[in-house]
């Protein structure tokens, strides 16, 4: 049977000489395999991930596994403990209006050790690679931590810590949620085709680049090493996956849903071959986008907003997407009520969670040209 190692690792001191800790389970099946490394709610009101990992701890408990996993649940306990009233807080730091998904480390970018690395292993096969590439990436980590003699932010030292965490796993999911939301995932473009084999039902083809976020900071040492390769003549094959997985919107956990989320995951596992596969394998349906079909509508207006498109619904060119309210504009003898069109076929991804909107607030974002 699968065995289960608990521990916790201290990542933020308070004022009052108290630390604040995220838990780490790691689950180890009978058989090597391969490692995934899996955590939840980086921003602190993004709350679905754990009621998904809740699920999972439940599957592993009686389903052995081919390999390991590594569950971090809460991985940012300062964010999901910083409340104003009812809601959380938790997608800056509160402190330095830091988003707290983009301040991870690109540290093998430009590394002299890098290069060198490629160069030493510019005939080694792939299988080789992967193996002392990982090795050589956990003493940069380490570098990058004794590099910091003037300290690192809060925002930093926790992704250090999470970075090294990730450090060695062959799969990376960050599970996230939206404001008000369908489900969705980010995927690199070097990836465009084998996200399939995690069946969300929306995927967004970004480009390989860093933009700070996890998923990101973890395929980007892939990515740059990749380009050295390429710099050198030869052609390197990644190996390694990342994903954001978007997990409907914040603020709320449904046990419910969180199977039919497990549901997808288990099904990626099982395709990268640390679960068994399903007797009756489930048709999915999963429509992709590239980044730059990926749109935002901001509010021209300001006003109290009736959002009348839902996620994950398909709206064509010159539907109502939203009505809104402004008793401003009676006094200009304007109409109080006002309307959003869609400009072409879309699919509704997220919509913003308050009805209380500023102009130029982000109020929808959705997909076009998708496939």
């Amino acid at each position: 049977m699968n065995t289960f190692n608990k521990y916790k690792i201290p990542v933020q001191g308070l004022p009052s000489g108290d630390d604040l800790y995220i838990r780490v389970i790691d689950v180890e099946g009978p058989e090597k395999g391969p490692k995934c490394y899996i955590q939840a709610s980086m921003h602190g009101a993004e709350h679905q991930g754990n009621a998904v990992l809740y699920q999972l701890l439940n599957y592993l408990e009686s389903n052995d596994i081919k390999g390991s996993i590594r569950i971090i649940p809460t991985a940012n306990p300062l964010a999901i403990n910083t409340k104003m009233g009812p809601y959380t807080f938790g997608r800056f730091n509160a402190g330095t209006g830091g988003n707290w998904n983009r301040s991870y480390y690109n540290f093998t970018e430009n590394n002299e050790k890098v290069h060198l690395f490629a160069k030493q292993h510019l005939n080694s096969s792939e299988s080789i690679i992967n193996v002392e590439y990982k090795k050589l990436m956990e003493d940069l980590l380490i570098d990058q931590i004794t590099e910091s003699k003037y300290g690192s932010s809060q925002n930093g030292h926790l992704h250090l810590i999470l970075q090294q965490l990730a450090i060695n796993a062959d799969y990376v999911l960050d599970l996230h949620t939206a404001g008000v939301a369908t489900r969705y995932l980010y995927a690199p473009e070097y990836l465009a085709e084998r996200s399939s084999a995690l069946p969300f039902p929306f995927h967004l083809i970004i480009g390989d680049k860093f933009g700070g976020s996890m998923d990101e900071a973890a395929f980007i040492t892939w990515v740059n090493l990749r380009n050295i390769f390429s710099d050198l003549g030869r052609i390197f094959n990644i190996d390694f996956e990342s994903y954001t997985l978007e997990l409907g919107g914040e603020e709320r956990i449904s046990i419910e849903e969180a199977s039919k989320d497990l549901e997808y995951i288990l099904e990626y596992l099982s395709h990268k071959g640390l679960t068994r596969n399903s007797e009756t394998k489930p048709e999915y349906k999963i429509i992709k986008c590239n980044k730059k079909d990926y749109k935002s509508y901001f509010a021209k207006q300001a006003g109290l907003y009736d959002f009348i498109a839902k996620p994950g619904q398909l709206i064509k060119k010159g539907d109502l997407l939203a009505i809104g309210i402004n008793f401003e504009n009676y006094f200009s003898e304007e109409s109080i009520k006002y309307e959003v069109l869609a400009n072409e076929d879309c699919i509704v991804l997220t919509h913003y969670p308050s009805s209380s909107v500023m102009q130029g607030t982000e109020i929808y974002q959705v997909m076009e040209k998708f496939y």
